[in-house]
């Protein structure tokens, strides 16, 4: 009788030959698993285990993206929401104009984000802590929420529940990390029937939304240390 190869891989190159002839994705895996370099079998459980151990911390969001690029062009930040009639066709909300979210923005470069869904209940303040990073680090411009929404659209929560966006009340100035809410807001837009409709409320509201409904938060994708 043949001898049993009893280490990780040995196992792994068993299971391969038998299911080398069955044209499975679990056999494709398995052989790219094998082939993979230690580095790169390194970053792939580093990537496991810390969407594990976020989503074990937060217990309210959970990533959808995963490895996903998705990114949003340069732009010139002359684009605001409380005049982009085109996109939000359906309904804009006033409050963007009567709370003076109507100075220009600033410039940014390409930047790649991240869509995680909601897997549990929270307020505004307590959903979006849990995003990874510093307050600084989760907002987007108000031009780069208007370009998400023409150009990843179907990353946008369906069926009229909303989708998440932090922006600066006044994207010149920084945030107070003890006191995010004197320059953040929420943004959310929904997807119906007539087209995108895109609300503004305040960081600190108080309301619980419920997890089940699955709403997303779109935000920044922070770049691993090192890069």
């Amino acid at each position: 009788m043949e001898a049993l190869d009893n280490t990780g891989l040995g196992l792994i190159g068993a299971t391969i030959e038998r299911v080398k002839n069955k044209k499975s994705l679990f056999g494709s895996a398995l052989k790219k698993l094998v082939n993979s370099t230690e580095k790169e079998l390194d970053d792939f459980l580093k990537r496991k285990l810390e969407k594990k151990e976020a989503e074990v911390k937060t217990g309210i969001l959970r990533l959808i993206s995963g490895n996903e690029v998705i990114k949003i062009k340069a732009l010139d930040g002359r684009d605001l929401i409380y005049k982009a009639g085109k996109v939000f066709k359906s309904f804009l909300d006033g409050d963007f104009r009567n709370w003076g979210l109507t100075k220009k923005g600033i410039a940014t470069i390409e930047a790649p984000v991240q869509v995680h869904e909601m897997v549990g209940n929270g307020r505004f303040l307590e959903i979006l802590q849990s995003l990874p990073g510093t307050w600084n680090q989760k907002w987007l411009s108000q031009s780069q929420v208007i370009e998400f929404c023409k150009t990843h659209a179907r990353w946008l929560r369906q069926g009229g529940n909303a989708t998440f966006f932090l922006i600066k009340k006044d994207e010149n100035k920084p945030i107070d990390e003890n006191h995010p809410e004197d320059n953040l807001v929420v943004v959310h837009v929904r997807v119906l029937f007539d087209g995108l409709h895109v609300y503004v409320n305040r960081l600190e509201v108080g309301h619980v939304w419920i997890g089940g409904s699955r709403r997303r938060v779109v935000s920044p994708q922070l770049m691993p240390s090192g890069n």
